[in-house]
């Protein structure tokens, strides 16, 4: 018969679960290691449940390959304290080599995710992911786990695709080239200059002019290949790419685009002892 000791060890390393956890699942599972592991999936699905409506905005992107595909993701929690967690870095990782073996079905990370939550105490969520053939010539590039870009490329060129990859990065493009950019944000933007110039006293051709000249700039500053290049503002992303062509790019962002909860921490230590 397997000693109470060994039972804690190999519960611990089937779930991730503390000791003092561990033996609260053996005492009333009798033991039982496989009736342990079912009641710690189901308290761990519960508490997930709990912690599932709060807000997660903070975390990692990173991006994973094998010989066949890349891919780029994005993790997050609730703070980056948990973010920065072993535990939490290596859940990313194991994420993102299932997604590459397979990502036709993200539920099969469900009980990863679930007991991860458990053990870290935060929300935890898959925001996104994509994977990219390795038909072309795809590569990526990660800052600090916070910012992560990939692209692709015609032709092979590995320091010019890293140069390409830490200029989306930096500078955030919104599209590839002017043809690409949306007409909503086009229009957006142009609704912006024209509320700002009707406040000038200034005829309507000089208007028009000031205008088409905000909107060449906009358009410059947003769209990759019109953006001064990184390493040598003097000259366009373009002129350096010259006979290769970026056929596509992605960047993630940890947290872009949630609203994220502002803490009143003293309020909130006040309703605790109210």
């Amino acid at each position: 018969m397997t000693d109470s000791k060994e039972l804690v060890k190999q519960l611990r390393q089937m779930t991730g679960a503390g000791i003092l956890d561990c033996k609260k699942y053996l005492d009333k599972a009798n033991n039982d290691i496989d009736e342990a592991v079912k009641l710690f999936r189901s308290e761990a699905g519960v508490k997930a449940n709990k912690k599932g409506s709060r807000i997660a905005a903070e975390g990692i992107v990173n991006f994973y390959e094998d010989d066949d595909s890349i891919l780029l993701l994005e993790l997050n929690s609730e703070t980056d304290f948990v973010a920065r967690d072993s535990n939490f870095l290596l859940l990313a990782d194991s994420i993102g080599k299932k997604l590459l073996h397979d990502d036709s079905d993200i539920n099969i990370l469900s009980d990863d995710i679930t007991a991860a939550i458990s053990k870290l105490g935060e929300n935890i969520k898959l925001r996104r992911h994509v994977k990219i053939s390795k038909n072309n010539n795809v590569y990526g590039y990660c800052h600090n786990n916070k910012i992560a870009s990939l692209v692709e490329l015609k032709n092979d060129n590995e320091s010019l695709a890293k140069d390409i990859c830490m200029q989306i990065v930096a500078s955030n493009p919104l599209a590839l080239d002017e043809s690409s950019l949306s007409q909503e944000s086009l229009q957006a933007e142009k609704e912006i200059y024209k509320n700002e110039l009707e406040k000038i006293d200034k005829k309507e051709d000089i208007k028009r002019n000031i205008l088409d000249g905000k909107m060449k700039k906009f358009i410059n500053e947003n769209t990759l290949l019109n953006q001064p290049f990184v390493k040598d503002p003097s000259i366009s992303l373009s002129r350096v790419i010259k006979d290769n062509e970026i056929l596509s790019f992605v960047r993630y962002e940890v947290g872009e685009g949630i609203e994220k909860k502002t803490e009143d921490f003293a309020q909130e230590v006040y309703n605790q002892i109210s």
